[in-house]
């Protein structure tokens, strides 16, 4: 009887644990969910209970919370600067000017305007001067001449962003390696599996790269890509219906969404190389892939920035598809992994290098391959 009672008691507080977990995550569940099934995963009833939408309140409210007190510590950690004052040389600051009332007609004998001596202060000199480091302007390196077959370019120093869901993924390292190795160039690699920009909620693009692009200030160029997890249905927010695939609508916010990545890249003097994802396995998928490829490829356009299509570097000259190709020596080599979407580690470096191919490095050095 005691053991029964005892396992009665383990499963109560394995269900309340349970229900208290979904109550506090509700939210972080119904977006993947969103992300998942491309549906609203609300539950008709209980999902407008305000009772039950207060464990999503307070999960929101703790993670303000949290980011407000990271914030603070941040803050209070900055350097402050102190000017330090000694008796070795002088300069001199604007004498203070005293207000002397102004009277209609005939002033007062009395009225005189007064102006104090300039105030000396004494101040140490530095040692020796330091020249201040001349920087150019991403604008003035961007204007450089480039190499036959490049669009944009890099100089010492400058920093590469990698932006992008799976795809990316596997092209990224394949990439900041060349980067890092071949001209020393840094790159800062956020690539995250199944996002993009259909599903902020799950995972917000424009957000990162506008946190991303004010604190990495050496960002000289962002290369993008993504695509395969767009192409659904978009929510367009809590109760509304979601945005048919392909609609005016949907197209509308897409195109709003592209825009806001290339706005964040024209505020901080970014190039941007946007990859147009490749032909899938998939007829329904490849299709897609070439509609939403027409957006990236149309909105860069108006940008003045740069959109370059994965195909050729896979040696697709129409909508075909193959897993292989044919290299220098007649032998086939597989590109495409079984899924049909994504890259053996050959494609990953073909597609790798086709990018950094559209890249001038003006001044610097290769230094190995």
């Amino acid at each position: 009887m005691s053991s029964q009672a005892g396992a009665a008691k383990a499963l109560y507080a394995i269900v309340i644990t349970t229900l208290l977990l979904f109550w506090l995550n509700q939210d972080s569940i119904s977006l993947y969910c969103q992300q998942k099934y491309h549906q609203s995963c609300e539950l008709p009833v209980l999902g407008q209970s305000p009772a039950w939408r207060l464990g999503g309140n307070l999960t929101h409210a703790l993670g303000d919370a949290r980011d407000s007190f990271v914030d603070s510590l941040e803050k209070r950690n900055e350097p402050v600067l102190v000017a330090k004052v000694e008796a070795s040389d002088t300069v001199e600051l604007p004498a203070p000017t005293r207000v002397v009332p102004v009277h209609l007609g005939k002033p007062p004998a009395t009225a005189q305007v007064a102006v104090s001596k300039p105030v000396v202060v004494q101040v140490a000199a530095p040692a020796a001067p330091v020249a201040a480091p001349v920087t150019q302007p991403a604008a003035q390196v961007a204007q450089a001449p480039l190499q036959a077959g490049t669009v944009v370019s890099l100089a010492a120093g400058d920093e590469v962003f990698l932006v992008g869901d799976s795809l990316m993924q596997g092209v990224a390292p394949h990439l900041a390696n060349s980067l890092r190795k071949r001209y020393q160039i840094k790159s800062v690699n956020l690539s995250k599996q199944s996002t993009g920009l259909a599903y902020p909620g799950f995972f917000n693009w424009p957000q990162t790269v506008a946190k991303t692009l004010e604190s990495e200030p050496n960002i000289r160029l962002m290369v993008i890509f993504l695509g395969p997890n767009d192409p659904w249905d978009m929510p367009q927010g809590k109760g509304k219906p979601f945005l048919r695939f392909k609609s005016p609508e949907w197209e509308v916010t897409y195109r709003q969404r592209i825009d806001s990545i290339l706005d964040q890249a024209r505020a901080h003097n970014v190039q941007v190389i946007w990859v147009g994802p490749p032909n899938m396995q998939k007829p329904k998928l490849s299709t897609a892939m070439a509609y939403l490829s027409g957006l990236y490829e149309q909105q860069t356009g108006l940008y003045q920035q740069h959109y370059v299509s994965a195909n050729p570097a896979l040696g697709y000259n129409d909508d075909s598809f193959s897993a292989t190709l044919q290299n220098s020596q007649g032998k086939r080599i597989k590109t495409r992994v079984d899924d049909g979407i994504h890259f053996t580690t050959t494609g990953q470096k073909l597609i790798s290098e086709r990018i950094l191919s559209m890249i001038a490095f003006p001044g610097l050095t290769v230094t190995g391959h």
